[in-house]
Order: structure tokens, then sequence, then C-alpha cells
């Protein structure tokens, strides 16, 4: 039988907290660089397509890091 307390868990504990406030955080900016891609677009009528390629990357990032903290045991 393995101990409950044994050292590694406080680690995977924080691992997957970490991951969780890492796929947050990217989501949030995936956010805020679809709203200015948007307001961009609603001023000049171009098309910011750094601020989407920056928002997709971070929409990515963030998923991938919600899926490690929720399999993450």
């Amino acid at each position: 039988m393995t101990d409950p307390v044994s050292p590694a868990r406080p680690v995977a504990v924080a691992i997957r907290y970490g991951a969780i406030i890492a796929g947050y955080a990217c989501l949030l900016l995936t956010a805020i660089c679809f709203v200015i891609a948007c307001q961009v677009f609603i001023q000049t009528g171009m098309f910011a397509q750094s601020y989407a390629m920056v928002g997709l990357i971070g929409g990515v990032l963030g998923m991938l890091a919600l899926k490690l903290a929720s399999v993450w045991k």
C-alpha cells in the first residue's frame, strides 16, 4: 500500500493548480486579443491578424493546460 502523505503529492497538487491557473490566464488572453482584433476591425475595416493569431495560440495553449490539469493525478 502507498502512503497517502507521500512527498510527491504536494508537487502533483501544485502542478495541477498551476496548470489550471495558466489555462485560465491563456483563455483570458485569448478573449482580450479577440476583443482588440474586433475593435480594430470595426474602427478601421482592416483585420488585425497579429491579435487573432496570438488569441488563437493562447486559446490552444489554455485548452492544453486545462486538459493537463484534468488528467494529472
